[in-house]
């Protein structure tokens, strides 16, 4: 009699650990699965936002450098030594512009007035940068009266 009862103490705890599992250690394969699609998952909508985040940047890159030749051309202008040159100096489009490849730069002056009669006599200036990676030309206008 003592020997059975031996016999079922040393099976009690054997039958009650593989009921609840204590022993054991890791990872079922349905938690690995639903681990591994969180992180698929938050990699992809971390590359598109990288990849959106750059394609931003780069836009930005350029128009900030659209709008520097523009303020660049009209600082020129606005240093002409000479009022009655600015017309022939200044008017023209460039085609390509040295280190900065792609880009356009087209300067256009109107003269307004100077006649005799005119009591008005001036000339705008517009700049205009356009090229790939702008959605919209970059313009800038200034109004230079006579000196």
């Amino acid at each position: 009699m003592k020997l059975a009862m031996s016999n079922r103490s040393r099976n009690a705890p054997a039958e009650s650990q593989a009921i609840i599992g204590s022993n054991r250690s890791g990872m079922t394969l349905i938690e690995v699965i639903v681990a591994m699609v969180l992180l698929t998952g938050a990699m992809l909508s971390m590359g598109a936002f990288i990849a959106r985040y750059a394609n931003t940047s780069g836009a930005t890159q350029r128009r900030t450098e659209a709008n520097e030749l523009v303020a660049d051309r009209l600082e020129e202008v606005k240093g002409a030594i000479k009022y009655s040159v600015i017309d022939s100096v200044f008017a023209k489009t460039e085609a390509t512009i040295t280190g900065h490849p792609g880009l356009t730069r087209q300067t256009i002056v109107t003269h307004t007035g100077g006649a005799a009669p005119s009591l008005y006599d001036y000339k705008t200036i517009t700049v205009i940068v356009n090229g790939p990676g702008l959605k919209t030309p970059s313009k800038k206008t200034t109004i230079i009266s006579i000196f």
